[in-house]
């Protein structure tokens, strides 16, 4: 069975362009854009400039599910629920504003072929300009300048306190740093298989070619952009390059490491990025020794619009 992503409730989605009409006649045109599973399409009548790379990721990547022959995906307009109108209040407390409130939702619902798996996307709508579009919460100004002030060290701290998981003593340990030997300016080893692997994977995501992101040394990459499935089936090429194109919202490129540690396979590095949607990131990366090299395991990072 295929998983399903789709969480329950995404208020963070961006405004996706109608020609007026009624809720209904708008949830139908919506519909069409996501079962189509065109993104230029569904991007050409979006705004997603303030939308952050992971919000990009699950619209566009619901966009290539619905696309896909094994998935029907309808929506309806709704009234606002009890529960949406609560999670406005619960997410304006974390730092998250909208511009204005939303008259209903547009209810998207996801079903496989064979009833294997199921998922529904509720987004909310108003009227902007005259028209219906679907509408996103944003970063308050507060915000962003709370964001913008966290350093790196602060986000080191955090991840530190929170404890790195010790899989020998089955626990997370906080004193992971004081049995740890601090890298050299550019992160040693670790730090240097870091950016070239970064490098080599936002090469392959801006040229489209997922064989080149599977070679680049990432293991996420290698593990979901594969010519095969889990159970060995090839996957077309055309579906790899959708995957690869949403999947590229969440990888790091332009890295600059700014030193760290190393206690034998594992390694925290600080980092200066941009991701997939061009917002700086940055913060404490966790990185974690395999077979074939280092890959990133965990991190505390902060996103913010350059």
């Amino acid at each position: 069975m295929k998983p399903r992503r789709l969480p329950a409730l995404l208020c963070l989605v961006p405004l996706l362009h109608a020609c007026g009409g009624t809720p209904e006649s708008f949830a139908e045109r919506v519909q069409q854009a996501f079962e189509s599973g065109d993104m230029d399409r569904v991007l050409a009548f979006a705004a997603i400039d303030d939308a952050p790379a992971d919000l990009r990721f699950f619209l566009l990547d619901q966009v290539r599910e619905c696309g896909e022959a094994a998935t029907t995906c309808t929506a309806e307009a709704t009234p606002l629920d009890e529960k949406f109108r609560q999670s406005l209040g619960e997410l304006a407390a974390k730092g998250l504003e909208t511009p204005q409130m939303p008259e209903g939702l547009i209810v998207l619902t996801a079903k496989e072929a064979d009833g294997a798996g199921s998922g529904k996307l509720k987004m909310p709508y108003a009227r902007v300009g005259g028209q219906y579009r679907l509408i996103s919460q944003r970063y308050t100004a507060a915000k962003l300048a709370e964001l913008r002030a966290t350093t790196n060290q602060q986000l080191l701290d955090q991840m530190l306190a929170a404890g790195i998981y010790d899989m020998a003593a089955g626990e997370r340990r906080t004193d992971w740093k004081d049995t740890a030997t601090a890298l050299p300016a550019d992160g040693g080893e670790p730090g240097q298989a870091l950016v070239r692997t970064s490098t080599a994977l936002y090469a392959a995501a801006q040229a489209g070619d997922p064989d080149a992101a599977v070679a680049s040394g990432n293991d996420f990459a290698k593990l979901m952009l594969s010519a095969t499935d889990f159970g060995g089936k090839p996957v077309a090429l055309d579906a790899r390059k959708a995957k690869l194109r949403t999947q590229a919202l969440r990888f790091l490129h332009d890295v600059k490491v700014g030193g760290g540690w190393q206690r034998g396979d594992e390694a925290v590095l600080l980092v200066d990025a941009k991701n997939g949607a061009g917002w700086i990131e940055r913060g404490a990366l966790f990185l974690s020794r395999r077979d074939d090299g280092w890959g990133v395991a965990g991190k505390q990072t902060v996103t913010y619009p350059q």
